[in-house]
């Protein structure tokens, strides 16, 4: 059973993000713009697999034309979804927008199927060897 949901009804200027959900074989396909507007239909979309009892959920990517920091943490946050109910989550057939974010982010490196996935990163940005996924630094110098 396959269930589409879309963000938004788009137009030219502001493209839809479509989220099609098969509880079959626990897989979200995504097409359009991957960003902060839509990025919550993801998690919401994985969410809805948590009634199924597939160990695995496998992201399609492959249709994404756009993808930003609030695509990337919604990626981040279906990741934290998928290990926190003992799942794994894998990136199947991601768009090149999509691959780049994942490898700069160091999420490749935690989700399985992404380009990279499994091969320790070349250096850490960080001195402690931790990866992070998102830092931000609010007023003042960081």
């Amino acid at each position: 059973m396959t269930a589409p949901v879309t963000s938004s009804p788009g137009t030219e200027d502001d493209p839809a993000l479509s989220v099609s959900i098969d509880f079959a074989t626990a897989t979200v396909v995504l097409s359009g713009e991957l960003d902060r507007d839509g990025a919550h239909h993801l998690v919401d979309a994985l969410g809805n697999l948590l009634t199924t009892g597939h160990p695995r959920w496998t992201v399609d990517s492959a249709d994404v034309t756009w993808c930003d920091v609030g695509g990337l943490r919604a990626l981040a946050a279906a990741h934290a979804l998928a290990v926190a109910h003992g799942r794994e989550l894998y990136l199947h057939r991601s768009s090149r927008c999509v691959d780049r974010l994942v490898a700069l982010s160091g999420l490749d490196q935690l989700v399985s199927g992404a380009p990279g996935h499994g091969r320790r990163p070349a250096r850490s940005a960080r001195p402690d060897g931790a990866v992070a996924l998102v830092e931000t630094h609010v007023g003042g110098p960081a």
